[in-house]
């Protein structure tokens, strides 16, 4: 998430508490300072007003759609963790560490908007500038997760694309980088210019203005240039996809065991799941980000207001696509949707265990082991 819309996690709080401050050159701006009733007081100053009821509402359903996001990123973690076949392969990683990612951004989100911190020493009230009122962190993984999508494409890339090349060089190291280069990235393009920008000025915890070039050069790094590798990636996938298909269907070869079809009709079929899965994913980020990316390019330039109706709703589109991909993930992603069918048949053969008499004899014990040991497996 671009380092604007950080700010507007902010805004949400703010803007709850209607006041009338003067604007700033910033154009807005909070209190870190206690006031008269021992609470932080947060302020809002811009030109462009906004009726305190409109304000409420996008707060409401900032906070709602954080809460949902970090339950539903929660469930599916815990589907791909406690599913073994999660750590078979090296895009079962990925997915789960870009989980973790969603997860993280929709959980300091959601303190940023509830916690109100108060502090009158300045190393104390930088930190708390930092890591709640600008949410370096859950913009940090914000970033971060658009950087894993580039990773996840590019493995699928060359998996199938350059298949004999993957098979050949394809280290664990690499594995590991892919964990680690989008926490550098979502850094870079974040967290460092949030720390350099950001001062305590008399209590108060502000951020300077972007510049438009900046804004531009964010522009490209996190939105522009990721779905161009998306799309280009993707789109030689399904080409090679969809040629090996007709390849296939036009010389079956006839020597070829019944076992080993139906291991490559498996492979092939995983493949093609993990595919779509993250092609919804990747739409989902290209729809939900793409207005408040245009929007922060204007901003910057000052052809639309820096704080409206607009972009707390353009701010909501960002936010929701933390919401929707647990969602993807639970509906299309194999891996997820077995282990929550074998959670949900557990529960009901449990139920009917409970309420089955005992076996009368021997072959009805030996069947009901096998019923377990059946269960147990899935």
């Amino acid at each position: 998430m671009e380092a604007t819309t950080a700010l507007v996690w902010l805004t949400l709080v703010t803007l709850a508490t209607p006041n009338s401050d003067n604007a700033t050159e910033a154009g807005f701006d909070y209190n870190v300072s206690a006031t008269s009733r021992g609470r932080s007081r947060p302020s809002y100053s811009s030109s462009y007003y906004i009726s305190p009821t409109l304000s409420t509402v996008f707060y409401v359903i900032t906070v709602s759609t954080a809460v949902v996001g970090c339950l539903g990123n929660a469930y599916v973690l815990l589907a791909l963790l406690l599913n073994k076949k999660s750590r078979a392969s090296n895009v079962n990683v990925f997915i789960t560490h870009q989980v973790i990612l969603d997860l993280t951004a929709c959980t300091f989100l959601f303190l940023g908007l509830l916690v109100r911190p108060t502090s009158t020493n300045h190393a104390t009230a930088m930190f708390l500038c930092l890591f709640f009122e600008k949410f370096i962190i859950s913009s940090a993984a914000a970033n971060a997760s658009i950087c894993g999508l580039i990773v996840i494409t590019i493995e699928r890339y060359v998996k199938i694309v350059h298949a004999v090349a993957y098979r050949n060089h394809y280290r664990p190291w690499m594995t590991r980088a892919g964990i680690v280069i989008p926490w550098i990235f979502g850094i870079c393009t974040n967290s460092i210019h949030t720390v350099i920008m950001s001062k305590i000025v008399r209590g108060r915890c502000i951020r300077s203005p972007m510049s438009p070039i900046w804004n531009v050069a964010k522009f490209v790094l996190v939105y522009l240039g990721p779905l161009a590798i998306i799309v280009f990636g993707y789109w030689k996938i399904l080409a090679v996809i969809r040629r090996q298909r007709k390849q296939v269907g036009q010389s079956q070869p006839n020597a070829t065991s019944a076992a080993a079809t139906a291991a490559e009709k498996t492979s092939r079929r995983t493949e093609i799941n993990v595919i779509r899965t993250m092609v919804l994913v990747s739409v989902s980020f290209a729809v939900c980000f793409v207005c408040m990316r245009v929007y922060a390019i204007l901003t910057s330039l000052r052809v639309v207001p820096g704080i409206g109706a607009l972009y707390l709703l353009f701010s909501v589109f960002t936010y929701s696509n933390y919401c929707l991909n647990p969602f993807i993930y639970a509906t299309q992603y194999e891996v997820v949707r077995r282990w929550w069918k074998a959670v949900v048949y557990r529960v009901v053969r449990g139920q009917n265990l409970e309420e089955t008499p005992m076996p009368a004899s021997a072959n009805d014990g030996q069947k009901a082991a096998q019923n377990q040991a059946t269960t147990k497996n899935l």
